[in-house]
């Protein structure tokens, strides 16, 4: 029976949804069959693990408690319900085979000792198998027991350390288990699988219960469907069918000749939608005879357009040369260094673009300045209003004349513009909008020009402030970036990195810019200045000062870097106060010696005169060391009177390159017998320098004595350096390998009996001696570490002396 027509499409659609609702149901059971399926397998297998457990717990309770307890109480005897494993496991265990509540616990073995748990047929071929792959600790799958499906855990048991003594030698068994068993279940080695533990957790019923499960959602799933079936088959119809019918019922209500009722009579065997496809058809066909009637209207439409894009095409030509005129001006604010050339460049373009005969500009503020163009032509008349055209923010049309007010951002009144063109006509054309907007644009930037101008002063004046700060003077932001630095700063930056810096960052020099304890961090999380010294390798020392710097919310953002190099100003403050404690010292040294010098000499008469009084040798050796320790005190006492004794200075002068040969010369033979190089680094010209041969001697033989002293035997390294400074200065240097001066003991190290060598080895007066001989003419000493050698080096600078007159010659006299 065919199906009303009506019901077609919707007939369709039912069919289709049954078919995938029924796809959906089967594949969704599937699904939940294998979920419940894992679901119940990981129960099993679950409640096989907490079995064996179970079984594990009893198993060490027993060999950990009762049967050390029970050897304790009874040496000589073997309780099997308290002492084996296995019996009291099998025993605990064996209610879970007598419930038949679905699980199975069995211990059984090959040979074993009680013929009731020997190993079935299933159970040896397990026992094989843990036997053949010694690999394999545990066993689970399915099997089919009393034609019950059941899951197995199995795992093998094997013979320990503490089981041989029930199961290995007869001999040494206990006496009650031969009693009990014979000699059944002996001889097992240790390591030996002798049997399983075995699980088994029936699945017939769960399986059963998931089943049911299945079947009840199948048909929960089926009711619903079919619910669903019958809403959406209300649904379509409302929805689609019966919208399907009206369109329909248009067609038909358009259609009335005969063609058109044949057609719908052959439209009328398939559905709504095959309907709906040829209606369209149709509706085409009536839309091409229409198209011929609109060609029609379009020919008079095109006209009108035409007409509408010529008067739109000089409008949009018109914004264009307004644009046009508003960049060329902006471009004119940028080149502009003052209003009055901003006004110069400006007025010439708007006449232009508005074609006027005369423009003009009339500034109302201080300076009360006016502009025309061209700049031959007579100034335009102002309105008798002005003041009120000034402020009204509108424009103003007098005549053959238009006065555009030009405003700031702020809206205060900067002047006014004037354009005249030969007729009103003409000057009544123009856009008043776009005037006005002109005008405010010229205010703002000649406002801007202001601000410009002020903020070029300003920033003229800081720079000049700036490069004019003869120290190291830099401005840096917080990731440490170098915004300002004046010429001192990348002077210094690149001196101290050899030209490879050159953006003035001197506080690289000497931080790790990316590390957590650099200063500027710490001063920009502070918000507090930072003052500390800093100094480099080479000796050289600088103050350095970070200023923050706040920004506009109060945070600080940049830092002020300020740098002093203070090498110089210590060097002179250290050579000031040790001249004073030098002077100090002197002064108290010649007193002291004087008053000791006299009491010496005393104690050599008498001694002398005991000397021709006594006979006893024991008498005249005391005599002898009391005379050579006076002596010794006499010489110590000549040499602090030789420092403290004023010295004319520049008493002569020397080669330089001259004596520090010849001392090379003397010391080579101790250098050599000692294993230390001996070298010397000179020009081959001669160097007079302003002291006498003998005091240039004793100065370079203090300094190298000390030298040798310092260095390690075949290792020591010391090596002499003369050279030139400049016009008025020479240096000589003396250094070596050894360990170095301390900063502690440079801070002493010419100070009077102060020595760093062992008691005995030294009295401490060499430097002292050779400070006071250098500074007499007017030269300098100072110690720090040698850069190549890495031990001491002392540096000595000398006026430099003329190559004629008062030089002396070349000996080895002198203090040593």
């Amino acid at each position: 029976m065919q199906l009303p027509k009506p019901q077609r499409i919707q007939t369709k659609f039912i069919t289709g949804l049954m078919l995938a609702a029924m796809l959906l149901g089967v594949a969704s059971s599937a699904g939940f069959y294998l979920h419940l399926r894992n679901v119940l397998e990981e129960e099993v297998r679950d409640k096989a693990r907490l079995i064996l457990m179970h079984v594990d717990s009893i198993q060490h309770y027993v060999r950990d408690v009762l049967r050390p307890t029970m050897y304790e109480r009874l040496p000589e005897a073997f309780v099997i319900q308290a002492m084996s494993s296995s019996y009291i496991s099998r025993k605990i265990m064996a209610p879970i085979n007598a419930l038949h509540e679905g699980a199975i616990f069995r211990r059984v073995a090959i040979d074993a000792r009680n013929p009731e748990y020997e190993a079935n047929d299933h159970e040896r071929e397990l026992i094989r198998a843990f036997r053949d792959n010694a690999e394999l600790k545990l066993w689970q799958g399915y099997r089919v027991l009393n034609d019950e499906k059941y899951f197995l855990l199995v795992r093998p048991v094997r013979f320990e350390q503490e089981c041989m003594y029930c199961h290995g030698d007869p001999q040494d068994a206990p006496a009650d288990l031969l009693k009990l068993y014979g000699q059944r279940g002996f001889g097992k080695r240790q390591g030996d699988i002798a049997g399983v533990d075995f699980v088994g957790i029936s699945v017939h019923g769960s399986v059963g219960r998931v089943e049911r499960t299945i079947f009840t959602y199948f048909a929960l799933f089926a009711l619903v469907v079919l619910l669903v079936f019958f809403a959406a088959n209300v649904l379509f119809k409302v929805l689609v069918v019966n919208n399907l019918k009206r369109l329909n019922a248009v067609f038909r209500r358009n259609v009335t000749d005969d063609a058109g009722s044949a057609l719908l009579h052959q439209l009328e065997q398939g559905d709504e939608i095959d309907e709906l496809v040829d209606g369209m058809e149709q509706m085409s066909e009536h839309l091409f005879e229409a198209r011929s009637q609109l060609q029609d209207y379009a020919e008079n439409l095109r006209r009108m357009v035409d007409e509408r894009t010529d008067a739109l095409s000089s409008e949009v030509e018109a914004r264009r040369a307004d644009v046009r005129l508003f960049v060329r001006l902006l471009e004119d604010m940028y080149k502009s260094r003052s209003r009055a050339q901003l006004w110069r460049m400006a007025l010439p373009q708007i006449c232009c673009r508005f074609a006027a005969e005369r423009i003009a500009y009339v500034c109302t503020m201080g300076s009360q300045s006016s502009f025309v163009w061209p700049e031959q032509a007579a100034m335009p008349e102002l309105p008798d209003n002005f003041v009120e055209v000034l402020t009204g923010s509108a424009c103003v049309a007098v005549d053959n004349r238009l006065f555009v007010p030009v405003e700031s951002s702020t809206g205060n009144a900067e002047g006014l513009l004037i354009l005249l063109w030969p007729t009103e006509a003409e000057a009544a054309r123009h856009d008043r909008d776009v005037l006005l907007a002109l005008g405010r644009q010229l205010g703002i930037a000649a406002e801007n020009l202001t601000a410009i101008d002020s903020l070029f002063r300003q920033m003229n004046v800081l720079e000049t402030i700036v490069e004019g700060i003869s120290d190291p003077l830099v401005l840096m932001d917080g990731c440490c970036t170098v915004l300002t630095a004046n010429q001192a700063a990348r002077t210094l930056a690149s001196e101290l990195t050899g030209g490879a810096r050159s953006d003035g960052n001197i506080l690289a020099l000497f931080f790790d810019l990316h590390a957590a304890d650099c200063p500027m961090r710490e001063v920009l999380s502070r918000g507090a200045s930072d003052l500390r010294e800093v100094s480099l390798p080479g000796g050289r020392s600088f103050a350095l000062a970070l200023y923050p710097v706040g920004g506009r919310d109060g945070i600080a953002d940049q830092v002020v870097v300020y740098l002093r190099e203070t090498t110089m100003e210590k060097r002179m403050r250290m050579q000031v106060w040790q001249s004073e404690r030098m002077a100090t010292v002197g002064k108290l040294t010649a007193g002291l010696a004087h008053e000791i010098n006299n009491p010496l000499g005393v104690i050599l008469c008498y001694a002398g005169l005991l000397r021709q009084s006594i006979t006893d040798p024991q008498q005249i050796t005391d005599l002898e060391i009391i005379e050579r320790h006076t002596r010794q005190a006499q010489r110590v006492l000549r040499d602090l009177l030789d420092f403290a004794r004023p010295k004319a200075a520049g008493s002569g002068t020397a080669d330089a390159c001259g004596v520090a040969a010849a001392m090379i010369e003397v010391f080579s033979v101790q250098a050599t017998k000692k294993g230390v190089v001996l070298t010397l680094d000179r020009p081959p010209e001669r160097l007079v320098v302003r002291m006498g041969v003998g005091e240039l001697e004793q100065v370079l033989s203090n300094l190298m004595i000390n030298a040798l002293d310092a260095v390690d035997q075949h290792t020591g390294l010391v090596r002499a350096r003369v050279a030139v400074v400049d016009d008025d200065m020479a240096i000589l240097e003396v250094e070596d390998n050894g360990p170095g001066v301390s900063a502690d003991d440079a801070a002493h190290i010419f100070d009077p009996f102060y020595s760093t060598k062992e008691i005995g080895a030294g009295t401490g007066l060499g430097l002292t001696v050779v400070y006071g001989m250098v500074t007499d003419v007017g030269g300098t000493v100072e110690v720090d570490r040698s850069p190549d050698l890495g031990g001491a080096r002392f540096r000595v600078t000398l006026p430099r002396g003329g190559e004629q007159g008062g030089e002396q010659q070349l000996g080895l006299g002198g203090t040593s």
